[in-house]
């Protein structure tokens, strides 16, 4: 089958690219269960860098990050970190072999990158006379706040279209019956449901898969090793309405997981 792609303004997967320090408490809200972390031990947690799960970094300039081959993409020099460009290779592959076309339309962003896309929303003329917790709260719909967003950790992609709809019909609703039968084989999962489990946070978005083996511990280090003032010090417009959004509990956190 051919698949057909299409572009969304709202997204919190949508794009411009690899970019605070304060004691940490414990871990964030009821989503960094074994079942994401895979048990992470805590030397594990050590092992990513304050600069890896805030975005502060060039994935270009990273060793542990691959550039993703211009055929799986319709997007310039965007990074995965290699383990998971491996296995969405190996399910890449499975997906061609039933018909199914997977485009990657975004990846690692980083800090700045996230920024851009933060600004230009905080910017749009119908924000005009917002209050900045109003504004940040509406943008959150689907964006992330930088520094607070999964695509830093280069762990999660975003798959052919930014349109719940497009995946509802048609190629997309064969593109998402069979991720949602198959993606699990190979560690993605969409991690943004419809929130009837109860999650909180962003909105529903078909098109994002997390990479969890990794995404997991990553999760992990960041409840231990991130707090609030990391966002709300950081240079970004409204940064300060991280605390009173609870962002690190109700967005970073809020993503739903496999049952097994």
């Amino acid at each position: 089958m051919t698949g057909v792609l299409a572009m969304c303004t709202f997204c919190h997967c949508s794009e411009p690219q690899a970019q605070s320090s304060v004691p940490v408490s414990a871990a964030h809200g009821p989503f960094t269960s074994a079942s994401e972390t895979g048990a992470a031990a805590p030397d594990s947690l050590l092992a990513f860098s304050r600069q890896e799960l805030l975005g502060q970094f060039n994935p270009a300039e990273h060793e542990g990050f691959e550039r993703i081959p211009d055929a799986w993409t319709d997007k310039d020099n965007i990074y995965l970190r290699s383990e998971v460009l491996e296995a969405y290779r190996q399910m890449k592959t499975a997906a061609d072999q039933a018909g199914i076309q997977l485009i990657i339309r975004s990846a690692t962003r980083n800090f700045d990158y996230q920024r851009g896309i933060w600004e230009r929303k905080w910017k749009r003329p119908q924000y005009m006379g917002w209050q900045a917790i109003d504004k940040a709260r509406d943008i959150l719909t689907y964006s992330a706040m930088p520094g607070a967003s999964r695509h830093h950790w280069g762990t999660d992609i975003d798959l052919n279209s930014f349109e719940n709809d497009w995946f509802e019909q048609g190629d997309g609703a064969e593109v998402y019956a069979w991720l949602s039968a198959h993606a699990n084989q190979f560690g993605f999962h969409q991690v943004y449901d419809d929130k009837s489990s109860g999650r909180t946070g962003y909105e529903l978005e078909r098109w994002h898969w997390s990479y969890l083996p990794t995404a997991g511990p990553m999760l992990a280090a960041y409840n231990q090793r991130i707090d609030t003032p990391d966002l709300t010090n950081s240079p970004f417009s409204g940064a300060a309405t991280a605390d009173s959004l609870n962002i690190l509990v109700q967005f970073v956190n809020g993503i739903v997981l496999p049952e097994n």
